[in-house]
């Protein structure tokens, strides 16, 4: 790894300076100066153009800054040419940078015929705010097949960017208000679109079932804000606009010979294709979902395909626990693989082509111990020296690979290394390692193999065979571009473009397979899924929906700058979305029993519970308001305060939705603990009663359905962060068990219909996969290959689960979102639609708190 970057060192505060003093803002200078590929080469295109003491404007030193890191190939007399036009304010941004080295590259000969140059980079083209409907809608007509609602909106504003059309040149925020424009003038408001869309998925629907009864509870229907249990809608702005908006076209990566990109072109048709490599050693975390919605969802956006690789070159690390576990997350986000494949797929292929680095004099055997081997690369410190056997024969080296093929060598005596460049500033040419020796057996491939491939070797080949069109990673993996290069250029091999994203850190956590593996074995927590960490199966099991989980990396966007999110940014995403989405039902989490004096004993009187207050689609539920309710023991004091307005002796208080207030005429206390045991209130029923200034939740006593536990979460570490220590750190306080709830009835109805809508969706999804993708025959394939190995065991991805207990979410009236957690039991469930719901013998409700609700103003 490259050593740690320190901008007080004296030469990483002097680039900082000179980069500040270019016109870059401090924090992109020292984000530059802290990769060293970028700085060197940006220090190079100042010292080459002679541009040391000069300032420019932000936009323009930002254009400078592309040029340096994407014009190396260019002739310097063409850099220069493109400073020029910088300087003199015709190139003013990022893309108009990339098209003028596109045309660079593919015009290299000077002079520059300046108009064909203008033209290819937008130069002169200055487009007003106004002016952009017109065009707009000149654009559409030139179209072959031009929009045709608002679900076109995403694909035909990332369509813009890659036309010819003038347009691509305009700022895109004022493309993007234009789209608005136009877009409303052709389909009617954004609103009223999703309410039409909606509302003919629901007669859609209702025209398939038996007409449902009035008071049957309705799930949400989706909408712009929210999606569907099992299908969540994936939010498309961060591919519209900033870092990924900038991604060439399919076959405009440079190639080392002119066929490869002939043969991508003709593999691909122009289409995008992307993958995510997980290694299966470990569950997938928060972080994991930024990294599955960008791979995924930019091929989707662009109606490419993603292939799901599992990256299991590391027999050692790999469990067959994790595959399942992998693809069940893809698919529960909302996103189906095009294939699943495996590196291992291609182990026999990559040792062919280490034979051929080997044959070209670009590899070789290297049997120093590993102290020898580390300090040879630099020791993290720099100033890397040629191993003893750099300079082995050919001969020899394919001798000596072929010893280790064979198990000939112990594990950490000999690996095979890159013949790569001892000169570069980036510690990834620095002869990194290719293969080692290890012993122990694979899961897919037995006892075949006694050397493995490295990442730093597999992951760009795999990339390549798999003819990927945009290979997305983190920003720790920026140095590695230019080995993931290097490697395919040595056996001229297809060579796909790398482009780097900051990872999603949050605060107050941490995310750390081995450090969580620590707490799971300490039982500090109770799994992997417990819903105190941030694992996505912890998470998945706490109730959070898979949308929001999508939008929350949405709002956040995609940069290259890395930082860290804290926590209450993602429970504001995650309450907003259950806000358009959960249903509400009356609960009351401490119950006191109110007895109303004034009514008979069968005092029963129906009322109707809207689902939700703002979105009447979800339909009301029916209960009854009784003589004996239960209200929360935090809506009644003992003794009445001036700014209290809640339920205290001689106090009045409405109960929601009851057809009168009630008036406290007395209580009782347990004599030995001192608690309220029972309230016993007048029925303002003789019409003089005044209007309420308050309104409590309550659950009728007969109906009461009794909840075994609620399970409230709160921060898992006293710190933040967490200490080196965290072990001793835990906040006991992280988890509160209350066991005396109580829920209305309807809790079952609404728990039958979320899960049946749920499995309904799931076997749709799961059957319109199968049809439109490669996994289920290349899974049965590899099943039956496999078997005829000996290797019937081996971990082979199924069709994963898309629903379960947790898609039974709705608010507590006044507590806090919830869902169903996966001990519950309920029966009802298992049973036929036919069947009405409701409690059965052996039923068992376990409930989670998924996050709080915004803090009542009105409850002191």
């Amino acid at each position: 790894m490259p050593p740690k970057f320190d901008p007080n060192s004296p030469e990483s505060a002097a680039l900082i300076k000179s980069f500040s003093e270019l016109g870059l803002t401090d924090s992109t200078a020292k984000e530059v100066a802290r990769k060293p590929k970028d700085a060197a080469a940006l220090k190079a295109l100042i010292e080459e153009n002679k541009l040391a003491g000069k300032t420019f404007s932000a936009t323009q030193a930002a254009a400078l800054v592309k040029l340096s890191a994407t014009g190396s190939k260019l002739a310097p007399e063409a850099r220069a040419y493109i400073v020029e036009r910088i300087a003199g304010g015709d190139l003013n941004s990022p893309d108009q940078v990339a098209a003028a080295i596109k045309y660079l590259e593919a015009s290299p000969s000077l002079p520059v015929d300046t108009a064909a140059f203008n033209k290819s980079t937008g130069v002169g083209i200055n487009i007003t705010a106004a002016e952009i409907p017109a065009l707009l809608k000149s654009y559409i007509a030139s179209l072959p097949s031009p929009p045709k609602s608002w679900t076109d909106q995403g694909p035909f504003f990332g369509g813009i960017k890659s036309s010819s059309s003038d347009l691509k040149w305009a700022n895109v925020a004022d493309v993007k208000a234009g789209v608005e424009t136009v877009f409303t003038e052709l389909f009617g408001s954004k609103e009223a679109a999703a309410k039409a869309r909606a509302a003919e998925a629901a007669a859609a629907k209702a025209s398939k079932e038996p007409k449902a009864k009035a008071a049957a509870p309705a799930t949400p229907e989706p909408s712009a804000e929210a999606s569907s249990s099992t299908t969540p809608s994936v939010p498309t702005r961060i591919f519209e606009e900033g870092f990924l908006s900038t991604f060439h076209k399919v076959g405009e990566n440079p190639q080392i010979k002119p066929e490869l990109k002939d043969k991508h072109l003709e593999f691909t048709k122009g289409e995008v294709y992307t993958r995510f490599p997980p290694e299966p050693n470990g569950y997938l975390h928060i972080g994991h979902v930024k990294a599955i919605m960008i791979d995924f969802g930019y091929a989707k956006y662009h109606g490419g395909k993603t292939y799901l690789r599992y990256d299991d070159t590391n027999p050692e690390a790999e469990e067959g626990i994790y595959f399942q576990s992998i693809l069940d997350t893809v698919r529960w986000l909302g996103f189906e693989p095009w294939k699943i494949t495996y590196s291992s797929d291609n182990f026999q292929h990559l040792y062919e082509l280490a034979v051929e680095m080997i044959k070209r004099g670009k590899a070789y055997v290297c049997t120093c111990d590993p102290e020898k081997l580390k300090e040879d690369r630099g020791a993290s410190k720099g100033n890397p020296k040629p191993c003893e056997h750099r300079d082995r024969p050919i001969e020899e080296n394919l001798r000596e690979f072929e010893k280790m093929k064979n198990g000939e060598y112990p594990e950490k005596t000999a690996a095979l290394r890159m013949k790569a460049d001892l000169t570069s500033g980036n510690p990834y040419m620095w002869d990194a390692v290719m293969y080692r020796v290890k012993k122990a057996p694979h899961h897919r491939t037995g006892d075949k193999w006694k050397i493995y491939p490295t990442y730093d070797f597999t992951h760009c080949l795999c990339d390549s065979f798999e003819n990927i069109t945009h290979s997305l990673c983190t920003t720790e993996f920026i140095p590695a571009r230019e080995s993931y290069e290097w490697v395919c250029d040595a056996v001229e091999v297809y060579k796909p473009r790398q482009y780097e994203f900051a990872r999603l850190n949050l605060q107050g956590t941490f995310l750390s397979k081995r450090k969580i593996k620590k707490l799971v074995e300490n039982n500090l927590v109770t799994a992997w899924d417990d819903p105190r960490l941030y694992t996505i199966i912890a998470l998945r099991r706490r109730g959070v929906p898979p949308g929001a989980l999508l939008s929350f990396v949405s709002e956040l966007g995609v940069t290259t700058l890395n930082s860290e999110t804290q926590l209450k940014k993602f429970e504001s995403v995650l309450r907003r979305y259950l806000e358009d989405s959960a249903p509400r039902l009356m609960m009351v989490l401490n119950p006191i029993k109110l007895v109303i004096e004034n009514v008979p004993d069968d005092y029963r009187v129906p009322v109707q519970v809207p689902l939700h207050p703002k979105i009447p689609a979800m339909g009301t539920v029916e209960t009854a308001f009784t003589k004996e309710v239960y209200i929360d023991a935090d809506d009644f004091r003992e003794v009445d305060e001036p700014d209290y307005f809640r339920l205290a002796p001689g106090k009045s208080v409405g109960l929601f939705k009851a057809p009168f207030p009630v008036t406290c005429t007395s209580f009782t206390k347990d004599p030995v603990t001192g608690r309220v045991t029972e309230i016993r209130c007048k029925l303002e029923n003789d019409g003089t009663a005044k209007k309420a200034k308050a309104y409590i939740q309550w659950v009728n006593a007969p109906d009461a359905i009794k909840i075994d536990e609620v399970r409230y979460f709160s921060n898992l570490f006293k710190s933040d962060p967490p200490p080196a220590n965290f072990e001793d750190d835990i906040n006991p306080d992280s988890l509160k068990v209350y066991k005396n709830a109580v829920v209305e009835p309807a809790f079952y109805e609404l728990a039958k219909k979320a899960i049946t809508d749920a499995k309904e969706e799931s076997e749709e999804r799961t059957r319109k996969a199968g049809a439109e993708n490669e996994i289920a025959n290349a899974e049965t394939d590899k099943a039956a290959a496999a078997a005829a190995a000996g290797h019937d065991d081996q971990p082979v991805a199924k069709a994963a689960s898309l629903y379960g207990l947790e898609n039974i979410r709705f608010q507590g009236m006044r507590l806090a979102y919830f869902a169903v957690d996966r001990e519950s039991e309920l029966h009802c469930l298992d049973e036929a639609a036919t069947v009405k719901p409701g409690k059965r013998p052996g039923d068992r409700i376990i409930l989670n708190r998924i996050v709080t609700l915004k803090e009542d103003a009105g409850k002191k």
